[in-house]
């Protein structure tokens, strides 16, 4: 009997080890189990941000470096632009070649049309006073090549590149945006003066696209319509300036900004024509065209059309 009782207590005692080694085996299996997945979002994350990146800009020209600088070109000439070449502006414009342009930069990458933008990435220039020359041509070759020259560049985040006029009398300008800036600057003042434009010059050819209102001579010597401002610009298209000061009228333009385009007419008149856009990103756009200025608008859902800016 005692030799029973001792194989039994020994059985007991195996039974107890044995049970005792399989749970010791099975804990660090699971912490192994729990510890595999911490590696993987690690990987998803930096993926989402390189495809982020990638897909940031595109009609990207220039060489786009770490150190290169950028600025957008959009195109509202009112023609689809095939080519792009940019030089730095020649100290001696006269003794320049027009042909020593390098380049060009689409090089058939894209077409930007009415309203498109591209991104051009250039090495930062080396003096503050550098400034550049683009040159355009249109996919419709029976158009005219386009100049925009002595453009300060390096202080621009946008430039837009225009056409005042209609038919082979417009001129080539371009307003644009600087970094700190609110208001779009435009260069077409400084355009007419290269080009040796008098006032009357410019009124006739280049900002008078309506063929009804130049032969309409009959209320401009009229003396009663001089002191009402807002009568004046209505019948006297031809020539605004004999009523309506340039600065005066662009200060007074400039203050009805945040108000209804309604508003700014009834204070100076109609504008000479109008011109809208419809944007992805900011809706329907308008630009009104005096004979010495420009006012944009924007024109919400509603239909209410509120002055954006004056240049």
């Amino acid at each position: 009997m005692k030799k029973r009782y001792l194989a039994i207590a020994g059985l007991l005692v195996l039974a107890v080890v044995a049970a005792g080694c399989g749970k010791e085996k099975d804990k660090p299996a699971e912490q192994q189990v729990q510890a595999t997945p911490t590696v993987t979002p690690q990987v998803t994350e930096a993926a989402d941000l390189v495809d982020m990146e990638v897909s940031d800009e595109k009609n990207v020209i220039g060489e786009k470096t770490a150190t290169a600088s950028k600025v957008a070109i959009v195109n509202r000439t009112g023609s689809e632009i095939g080519a792009i070449y940019i030089r730095q502006h020649p100290e001696d414009e006269e003794e320049t070649d027009d042909d020593e342009w390098g380049d060009d930069l689409v090089d058939g990458m894209f077409t930007l049309k009415n309203g498109e933008q591209a991104v051009y990435y250039y090495k930062k220039p080396s003096s503050a006073g550098i400034t550049y020359d683009i040159r355009i041509t249109y996919t419709d070759e029976d158009k005219n090549e386009c100049f925009f020259r002595d453009l300060p560049l390096a202080s621009m985040k946008q430039i837009t590149l225009r056409m005042s006029g209609t038919g082979e009398d417009s001129i080539p300008y371009a307003t644009y945006m600087t970094a700190t800036g609110k208001k779009e600057i435009s260069t077409l003042k400084d355009v007419k003066e290269r080009l040796g434009l008098t006032e009357d010059e410019e009124d006739d050819d280049t900002d008078n696209p309506d063929p009804t209102s130049a032969p309409n001579p009959t209320s401009a010597p009229d003396p009663t319509s001089a002191p009402d401002p807002t009568q004046a610009p209505d019948d006297g298209d031809d020539d605004p300036d004999d009523t309506q000061p340039t600065d005066d009228t662009i200060d007074k333009a400039t203050g009805y900004i945040g108000q209804s385009m309604d508003d700014l007419i009834a204070a100076i008149g109609s504008p000479q024509y109008d011109e809208y856009e419809d944007e992805p990103d900011t809706g329907k756009t308008g630009y009104h065209y005096y004979s010495n200025f420009t006012v944009s608008t924007t024109v919400d859902e509603d239909g209410n059309e509120i002055v954006t800016g004056i240049w």
